[in-house]
């Protein structure tokens, strides 16, 4: 069903939309809002909210409270007459809303079975394994891909994994980032070339165009095509996500963070990623919430522990930046990005000893290090001119963590700092 009222439309499935464009919701606000467009003006009791949105939890009457408050939010200064409240009882929607039954689409080649079984199953095992997001079970997910494609070479999802796996290994820093970003426009082309509406071809593509090769402006074209052809694929969602924080808006990239993983709750790829979004958009409340509750969602997952450390870190949270920082090591001491946010929270705790013995050994590793985390504890050590050098680093070996440099409030130090400075992308750069 989509709904049009106000200036606004809504789809379950898309999301919601202003004249501004998409407005991402956390998953209960949009469940929430359906609930008031399906009562048509209607009011909602809030035992009946309580029971839909919240499957009966045992939470309070303001947890209500607060998703209305958001979602009033969205709609700007007439948010409180888009919703009404039905003062003791309930809620209901104050304005009309037209309804249109929408179509459900055939699959998109990029989500369609291939008719070869071998090749079908050998896609399911390269996704398995690139889930855990190890280097050598990203290696794997790999060859596995290209096992599926040598049995269907028209096998336009299988192109789609590949490229997402090889940004995996860029966006993770395990392998040099430019030659993985390399790999990763060379498989969504060859899917783009057998479908050129694939939707998450497009937003890979457009990903490394943004945020490793530094075109953002062509970057951003390539991912808002991809959602302009398909609206509610979670990968695409997140992909604009990091592409907007390379243009510099970060509350714009936390929004689409969020849509994302309102649409696949269930997946530890942008779960952390939002919280640090979060962060970098001021919102250092919903921030740490946020990264708490992916450590709970995924215990086991270095990511979440990272960004918990990370934004941990940034609200002067020591003790537990640390202990998020030690156990994203733990979990994967191979990954060399973990280290250099633990090095981080060890600076910025005062730890310096500590910090600079960890930061010996990660710039003894034969990998990319992660130069932005890195240059974060540089600067709580005091040695802008180091920071620098990392900054510049990320920037060199194309890390696509590099477009958070100018955004990072740990690295705000160097602002105005002509050699900093002289770093940011200049032409291709939309920031």
């Amino acid at each position: 069903m989509h709904y049009q009222f106000a200036a606004f439309s809504f789809d379950p499935q898309r999301g919601l939309e202003g004249p501004a464009g998409r407005i991402g919701l956390r998953r209960r606000d949009a469940d929430l809002l359906c609930m008031l467009l399906e009562a048509d003006g209607r009011m909602v009791t809030k035992e009946a909210i309580l029971s839909h949105v919240w499957r009966g939890r045992l939470v309070t009457e303001h947890s209500i409270s607060q998703a209305v408050r958001r979602l009033r939010a969205a709609f700007g200064p007439d948010g409180e007459s888009v919703i009404q409240t039905v003062y003791g009882s309930g809620f209901r929607l104050g304005v009309a809303a037209l309804r249109q039954e929408t179509v459900a689409d055939a699959p998109r080649p990029a989500f369609a079975a291939s008719p070869s079984l071998e090749a079908t199953t050998s896609l399911a095992a390269a996704w398995e394994l690139a889930a855990r997001r190890s280097p050598r079970e990203l290696a794997a997910a790999i060859e596995a891909a290209q096992f599926a494609l040598e049995r269907d070479p028209g096998f336009v999802a299988a192109w789609c994994g590949l490229a997402t796996f090889h940004a995996a290994r860029a966006a993770r820093m395990v392998v040099p980032p430019r030659d993985a970003g390399a790999a990763a426009v060379n498989a969504a082309n060859c899917a783009l070339q057998l479908d050129a509406t694939c939707a998450p071809a497009l937003a890979l593509r457009g990903w490394v165009r943004a945020c490793i090769e530094l075109d953002v402006s062509g970057g951003l074209e390539d991912c808002a095509r991809s959602l302009d052809i398909t609206g509610n694929y979670w990968l695409s969602r997140g992909l604009y996500g990091w592409a907007l924080m390379a243009a510099g808006r970060p509350a714009a990239a936390a929004a689409e963070l969020r849509t994302a993983c309102g649409l696949n709750p269930w997946s530890n790829w942008f779960s952390g990623v939002l919280a640090l979004y979060l962060h970098f958009a001021g919102d250092n409340e919903a921030a740490i919430a946020a990264a708490r509750e992916s450590v709970l969602r995924f215990p086991d997952v270095e990511i979440s522990h990272m960004q918990l450390s990370l934004v941990a870190s940034g609200l002067a949270l020591h003790e537990e930046a640390i202990a998020a920082g030690r156990r994203a090591v733990a979990i994967s001491p191979d990954t060399p990005i973990v280290h250099g946010a633990l090095a981080r929270a060890l600076a910025r705790a005062g730890r310096r000893r500590d910090a600079e013995q960890l930061i010996r050994q990660v710039q003894a590793e034969p990998l990319p290090v992660a130069g932005i985390w890195l240059a974060g504890a540089h600067v709580a050590l005091g040695d802008r001119r180091r920071a620098i050098e990392r900054v510049a680093e990320a920037r060199e070996i194309g890390a696509p963590q590099f477009v958070y440099a100018f955004i990072d409030p740990g690295l705000a130090a160097l602002r105005g700092v002509p050699a900093f400075e002289r770093l940011r992308p200049r032409g291709k750069w939309s920031g």
